[in-house]
């Protein structure tokens, strides 16, 4: 029996359901992980900047993979490393978040090279 196009997409919307259900009711793992790589336990640092801004970075970090997550206007973006040569870079689209000790800035690459950051003279609150 051929199912109509809301009962067909109601289906599919129910295995997706069940699906998203069955991936979060799995045992909790020591470790975080994506896909089979595994990170240690994310760790969360709140920055102040020069300007009275202020930000949060989470970093899940393993030996092999280091991401960040930052809210930017209200949405959590993932930022993935790239190359450096001093510190630790993170991109995510036009947005570069360096950081170096408890150092930070985030920059709009799309805004060219001499452009002042978006968050600058950030540093980590301990």
């Amino acid at each position: 029996m051929a199912l109509s196009f809301p009962l067909r997409r109601a289906a599919s919307m129910s295995c997706a359901a069940l699906l998203v259900t069955t991936a979060f009711a799995a045992p909790a793992q020591a470790r975080p992980g994506i896909d089979g790589v595994r990170f240690d336990a994310p760790v969360t640092v709140h920055y102040r900047c020069d300007d009275g801004k202020q930000l949060t970075a989470r970093y899940f970090n393993s030996a092999d993979n280091q991401i960040a997550i930052l809210r930017l206007d209200g949405k959590a973006l993932l930022f993935v490393t790239v190359l450096s040569g001093s510190g630790a870079r993170y991109a995510h689209g036009r947005h570069v978040w360096w950081t170096k000790g408890d150092d930070a800035m985030l920059q709009d690459i799309t805004q060219g090279e001499n452009a002042p950051p978006i968050y600058a003279n950030c540093r980590a609150q301990r």
